[in-house]
């Protein structure tokens, strides 16, 4: 093997370790800015985050030009990890509920999405960008749903939406294990409905 061969085999071993890197402080940089805007809401000190993180400020810009450029970037990555899950539970003809369902598990996560949503201009092309990604991510589950008759006909993407906003707002509970009792009751009422039948009425 030549010696400048050897050299071009270094460079790029050197490369691929500073790209590996630069992904790895992005990564450590977002999941900081998760949890210290699940701690300390939306406007949470951007070097609180980057000190969560471990890194350093000049990290931080390299990676995100301001705090909206951080909060996209959340986004973003909850639609991937949203459209994994999807995917999973495509494959059952009541997957729609499994997913709802789901939430329950991540509602600290849930409950900051919707402040991130929040904080935007509905009106800027990314984020409806973003909510159509949201919307081809969710619709198949409701039209399985639809066509295998274990939901309502008329169920949209907006009705969607609104459960979760509903689901966002067990996170008033003090505790972890208070937050998923009434996420669960939230979610028995949604899909149950909260009307007697004819049939337990007058049995």
């Amino acid at each position: 093997m030549s010696v400048k061969y050897q050299q071009i085999l270094n460079d790029l071993a050197i490369m691929s370790k500073h790209l590996q890197r630069a992904a790895q402080n992005r990564e450590e940089l977002l999941n900081a800015a998760a949890e210290m805007i699940k701690a300390h809401g939306i406007h949470v000190p951007l070097q609180m985050i980057i000190d969560y993180a471990g890194v350093g400020r000049a990290t931080f810009y390299r990676n995100f030009a301001d705090r909206k450029h951080l909060i996209y970037a959340l986004l973003q990555q909850s639609i991937e990890n949203l459209e994994t899950r999807a995917k999973y539970y495509g494959q059952f003809e009541n997957g729609l509920f499994l997913l709802i369902y789901s939430h329950i598990d991540n509602l600290p996560h849930l409950s900051a999405l919707k402040e991130y949503w929040r904080v935007l201009d509905s009106n800027e092309a990314q984020l409806q960008e973003l909510i159509q990604q949201h919307q081809q991510i969710i619709q198949p589950l409701i039209d399985q749903a639809i066509a295998a008759k274990v939901c309502r006909p008329d169920l949209t993407f907006e009705d969607y939406r609104s459960i979760i906003s509903i689901l966002t707002a067990s996170f008033r509970g003090h505790t972890e294990q208070e937050q998923i009792r009434l996420a669960k009751r939230a979610i028995e009422l949604l899909l149950t409905g909260i009307q007697v039948s004819h049939e337990a009425r007058y049995g």
